[in-house]
């Protein structure tokens, strides 16, 4: 018997189809439980990421770290790499944990060093020895990371760092940036150049109601920013009347 292959229908263009490998019995879901930020809202990624560097840059500057000329890298970082503290390297690792390429800093690695690097290791993900960058979020901090191990090999930074110092130096001053609101209220300020608006995505949430499902919004963003975020993604693409905050039952 011949299978004819899956084929999206005409209606749906395939960058908007969903895509799984494990059957899911939607009736047996009686709540849904949504993120905000990347999920419900989504960021236009370099635009966001460029000004968190900004940020961060600017607090480890006024700390007297030499970083006034470094500059975001947006196509050298993406999600799914992982940070090597012992070395100060950023690695790709397939699914067995076995690297395939290997950065130093911001250095391609040759072969032989990263034979000589990784022989015998793989990547454990419990180990604190790896971070693993699984959001959009950690771009701007891995840029920055892979930046001051540059500047540490060539003598710039004060000797006796260790990499994993650097790490929890762009950890503790990106956090700061966040901390100090400024970034968030750039965004509430402007949201047109940092949100990708998505009118199907409010539209997804009223089928999912419709349906019987009780959703909720679980973000740790605060109240005043996630107030003006979903309002912004959501308000203009629902009926008359109604706003973002009656599709949820708790946020």
């Amino acid at each position: 018997m011949t299978v004819a292959p899956f084929q999206l229908s005409a209606q749906i263009p395939p960058e908007r189809g969903i895509f799984c490998n494990r059957t899911l019995n939607m009736r047996s879901i009686k709540a849904i439980g949504y993120d905000m930020d990347y999920t419900l809202v989504h960021y236009k990624v370099a635009t966001w990421e460029e000004r968190a560097y900004s940020y961060l840059r600017e607090n480890l500057e006024e700390n007297g770290w030499p970083v006034a000329d470094l500059a975001f890298q947006p196509r050298f970082i993406m999600r799914g790499l992982v940070i090597d503290l012992e070395l100060g390297n950023i690695v790709k690792a397939n699914r067995f944990g076995y690297i395939k390429h290997a950065y130093h800093g911001t250095r391609l690695m040759s072969f032989e060093d990263q034979r000589k690097a990784y022989a015998r290791t793989l990547v454990d993900l419990s180990d604190s020895r790896w971070v693993f960058l699984n959001t959009f979020f950690s771009l701007s901090e891995a840029c920055m990371y892979a930046q001051l191990v540059d500047l540490l090999d060539d003598g710039k930074l004060e000797a006796g760092i260790a990499y994993r110092d650097l790490h929890e130096v762009v950890r503790i001053g990106l956090d700061s940036a966040h901390a100090e609101g400024r970034l968030k209220a750039e965004i509430i300020a402007d949201p047109g150049k940092f949100v990708e608006l998505d009118e199907e995505t409010p539209q997804t949430l009223l089928d999912q109601k419709d349906s019987g499902k009780r959703l909720l919004l679980i973000t740790n963003s605060e109240w005043h920013y996630t107030q003006a975020m979903m309002e912004y993604c959501f308000d203009r693409f629902l009926p008359d009347g109604m706003g973002w905050r009656d599709l949820f039952e708790l946020v």
